[in-house]
């Protein structure tokens, strides 16, 4: 195996994978919608891809973080 190969497999390793709006939803326990429309007003971290909106499960639970201060 190559150096840059196992770089590569590190690397993919530790990519955090996307939520869709239904499981980011499920994780906040509040309504899909009720996520992507606070997702819109850059309220809570999300990114839109195409027509659906991704989220990662750490930038949501910094969003929580952050309110509880």
């Amino acid at each position: 195996m190559r150096e840059e190969d196992g770089d590569r497999n590190e690397q993919l390793k530790k990519f955090e994978p996307l939520l869709d709006s239904q499981q980011a939803a499920d994780l906040m326990q509040v309504h899909p919608e009720t996520l992507k429309r606070r997702a819109r007003r850059g309220e809570i971290p999300g990114m839109k891809l195409g027509k659906v909106w991704r989220f990662r499960a750490s930038g949501l639970e910094a969003y929580i973080r952050n309110l509880m201060r």
